[in-house]
């Protein structure tokens, strides 16, 4: 029995560094565990970098509702959002007249289903029969297409026609078709001025 005990404790860093090393690789497996199971990434570091981006959402008959192309595209998985540079959003819903937004950058999230462009931002809303064409300037403008809702915190000017609305905000319901605008201020010209 007394040769046991000196090889036993000959044996003890050894055995306290093992189970130090199991114990180690337990919570790392725990965490990792954990991270897969809620899916998020601690990180916020692009999964994708694309140049010349471009892509298209079709409508349920299989024309397309939107387009959506950009210069550059960087997106990040940890909040589902993509980032754009140099951005042309196009909506072609039947029978609305064609809807380009154009910016110098926007923001796509996911989770909130909307996109924020942002820097130099037009508008433009193509002529029908009974209606003008619309261009509206503005700097910022948060839409979310599936609710058919834009609206924007910053001045904004609009040209209908030979008409001009300025506002120093702008909220759109296209589908109430109710806009609604804060110190607006409209330059209409009549038939006969025009």
């Amino acid at each position: 029995m007394a040769r046991l005990s000196p090889n036993l404790e000959s044996w003890m860093p050894i055995l306290v560094v093992l189970l130090l090393a199991m114990v180690s690789g337990w919570l790392w497996r725990v965490v990792e565990s954990s991270h897969l199971l809620t899916g998020r990434v601690v990180a916020h570091d692009p999964d994708l970098i694309m140049e010349r981006f471009a892509s298209r959402q079709l409508g349920e008959n299989g024309e397309i509702r939107y387009t959506l192309s950009a210069r550059k595209m960087i997106h990040y998985p940890d909040d589902d959002t993509s980032y754009f540079d140099e951005v042309v959003f196009a909506s072609y819903e039947p029978g609305v007249p064609t809807v380009v937004i154009r910016s110098q950058q926007a923001v796509r999230s996911t989770p909130q289903d909307e996109v924020i462009f942002s820097g130099n931002v037009v508008v433009t809303r193509d002529a029908r029969k009974d209606q003008s064409g619309a261009v509206l300037h503005t700097s910022w403008l948060k839409v979310q297409p599936d609710r058919g809702i834009a609206e924007t915190n910053q001045p904004v000017t609009i040209d209908y026609g030979l008409n001009t609305l300025t506002a120093l905000t702008m909220v759109v319901n296209d589908k109430t078709k109710i806009a609604e605008f804060t110190r607006a201020h409209v330059i209409y010209k009549t038939p006969r001025q025009r």
